[in-house]
Parts: structure tokens; sequence; C-alpha cells
């Protein structure tokens, strides 16, 4: 069943289909007033996340059970595991937040599923030239090992798509979702399912099929898809415009570009966890960057230059991240230390969806600055059926 009535969540609670989870990070360092920040990268609880990744440029999905590229730190929030299957859905049921910062209040709390990233560093943070981003690879297969190799490392479980100038392997298929299971750097078994990739459930490849073969990766979920840039390494000084711009949207058309001419924060606001185009100064826009009218969400981005402005030094570290807000979930957290709760029960049918793989995480905006290591302690609390 899903949760399309009380009837249906009062008899998904009796079941026990329901969970709460607890979420604890401190801010670090501390918060310039006025920006959004992503808290995947603090200490605390889940783990924070790098944005590593074998190379820059290529991107890397996301999972609650995948974590963050090779490295696999699971850095989102637990939302009860994968259970949807047939009509059976997650859904966020509640949610609050504590945070205690000088100077602060209020702050503003989003939730996003963190779909993947891009990692940038040294010269691509630095330079001024197009960056190209990588979506794809060429592969072969190996009929005798069900093994597909390429040429970059992507993520564990990263969801797929598979083309071809001539016919695919046996056992793939045009216009079908699949997922990796990660072998090594360059190779990987096939599955079905998320479910399936965890289980190490994949596909029998019989043959290696005729021509030149390409893996796209896909999101899990693009419509509603955010783009924004942030910061993991401060850089030395600098403050480039976002001049140049190329995507896909959710509906599969390349070619978008993001709006205006987004300005990047000079050092003071680049810091670990500040989105560098938030924040009170003239070109600086909200959490995400402006799509180009019409797009319903990002699917990928393929380029973006920066340029204008100050070019960035230094040994700066940035991630392009592509996130879905869970409905546009919004938690306004009111002064130091008092808890702000959510309920989305009574707001039915409002219940935001929770997807299968979705890695959780929050995205905090502050009117004031905080204190260093400011505690921000988060619960969600989801139902499925």
């Amino acid at each position: 069943m899903s949760i399309a009535s009380q009837d249906a969540l009062i008899s998904a609670l009796t079941l026990g289909n329901a969970g709460v989870f607890d979420n604890s990070k401190l801010t670090a360092p501390a918060h310039t007033a006025g920006g959004w920040h992503l808290l995947s990268g603090l200490a605390g609880y889940p783990s924070a996340t790098t944005f590593p990744a074998a190379a820059d440029l290529v991107f890397q999905g996301c999972t609650d059970v995948g974590g963050d590229a090779a490295s696999a730190t699971i850095f989102g929030m637990q939302h009860g595991g994968n259970v949807e299957s047939g009509a059976i859905t997650k859904h966020l049921k509640t949610a609050s937040a504590l945070i205690v910062g000088a100077a602060g209040a209020p702050w503003q709390l989003k939730l996003v599923d963190v779909e993947g990233y891009y990692r940038l560093a040294t010269t691509n943070v630095t330079g001024v030239a197009s960056r190209v981003l990588i979506n794809t690879n060429t592969f072969t297969a190996n009929a005798g090992t069900d093994v597909i190799t390429y040429t970059n490392d992507f993520s564990p479980y990263q969801k797929v798509r598979f083309t071809t100038t001539t016919t695919l392997p046996a056992g793939l298929s045009l216009a079908t979702d699949y997922y990796l299971v990660r072998q090594s750097t360059t190779t990987a078994k096939v599955a079905t399912s998320l479910a399936n990739a965890i289980a190490n459930t994949t596909i029998d490849i019989t043959d290696a099929g005729t021509g030149t073969h390409t893996l796209t990766c896909v999101r899990r979920n693009p419509a509603g898809c955010e783009a924004f840039f942030v910061a993991q390494t401060q850089p030395t000084a600098g403050g480039p415009n976002l001049t140049a711009s190329s995507y896909t949207n959710s509906a599969g058309t390349a070619g978008r570009a993001f709006q205006g001419t987004p300005s990047m924060g000079a050092t003071a606001d680049a810091y670990a966890t500040r989105v560098l185009h938030s924040g009170n100064a003239v070109g600086r826009y909200g959490p995400f960057l402006p799509r180009q009218a019409g797009d319903a969400g990002v699917g990928s981005v393929e380029s973006f230059t920066w340029s204008g402005g100050t070019a960035y030094t230094g040994t700066g570290v940035v991630a392009l991240v592509i996130a879905k807000p869970i409905d546009d979930v919004n938690i306004i957290v009111p002064a130091s230390g008092a808890l702000s709760a959510a309920d989305f029960v009574n707001q039915f049918p409002a219940l935001p969806r929770i997807r299968d793989g979705a890695c959780l995480a929050w995205m905090l905006f502050g009117t004031g600055a905080t204190t260093t290591a400011s505690p921000i302690t988060t619960t969600i609390g989801t139902v499925w059926g």
C-alpha cells in the first residue's frame, strides 16, 4: 500500500513502519552572517564528507548506503533503509532542530537529498577557462566475468543508462535504469535496481555486443533538483563570477544555462561548508543557482566558467553539488537553544516523500554569525507503507 489517507498512516504506525533518526553537527569555522551552508562537511554524526573523488570534474553519485565516491563515507542521514516495493512509499512525518550559537538567530534549515557532486581542486578552482565536467564514459563488457570496464572511478551504486553505436552487450537494454556494483576504480558489475545492487545480485552479460558503448550517470530523481557551489577548503583569496554554464535539465534537454552572473564569495565568505554564491553582497543569490526559465530540475552539469571578478588563488577545494529539496521543507529555528519542530502529519497530505537511496543533509541559513563549535542537533521521523 501507499500512505494516501489517515487510515493508511495509522496502519503503518501500528505495524511499526516508522523511525526517528538523529543528526548532530558542530559549526567550524564560525559562520558569517547572511549565507547558506551545507552541513555535510561538518564534524559530527553522520560522518563528515570531504567530497572525495579519484579525479576532479567526474560526477560522484551519493546514496544513504554507498556514501561519497570510492571512500564510501556515509554522510547522509539515515531514514529507515530502502523499503520501497510496489506501492509502498516512505514519507517524512516530523522534523525538529535545535542550535546554540551566538548572535545567529533566527536560522533557517532546509532538508535536501544530495544526488551527487563534481569535485573541483587546484586549477579547477583557480582557473578562468571553461571546466568540462564528466558524466559519461565509454565502456567494454566481459561476458566471462559480467564486468564492464571504463575510464573514470564512479561511486558505488551509481545509477546509469547505456547507449551504443550498434548493439549493447546481451543482458543490457537501452532506455533502462541500472546501478553500478563497483569492483575497482575502473570496473563494475551491473544490477537492475538499487536493492539488487546492495544485495550484489547482478546481471549475467552473455556477449560483448558490437560498436562503441557508453554509460551515462543519471540522477535518482532529477525533477526538482538544484545545483550549487559549496566550499570544502577555503581558497587563499579571490571571488570570481559564474559567467557561462551548460546543463541538461530534468526533461533531458541539453544546452541550458544558469541565469544571471552569480558572484562567488571572497575568502571571508568562502570557508568550509559555505555556499559560495549566497550572502548579502551584490551578485549573490540564494542557496541555489537560478535555473533557466521553464526548467523543472537540473539533471547534470556539462560545463561552467568562472571569470570576471577576481580569480581564486591558493589550494581551495569546492564541490558543485546537485541536490533535491525535500518538497522545500524549511524549519525556522528561533532563538538560541530553543527547539523548533515541524509536524507534516497535520499538514497532510504534505508528507514529503523520501525515496530509496536518498542521501539526506541539512542546509543552514543564519541571519547573524555563529561562534565556532556551535552545536546543531536535528531529528527527522519517517513512516512507510
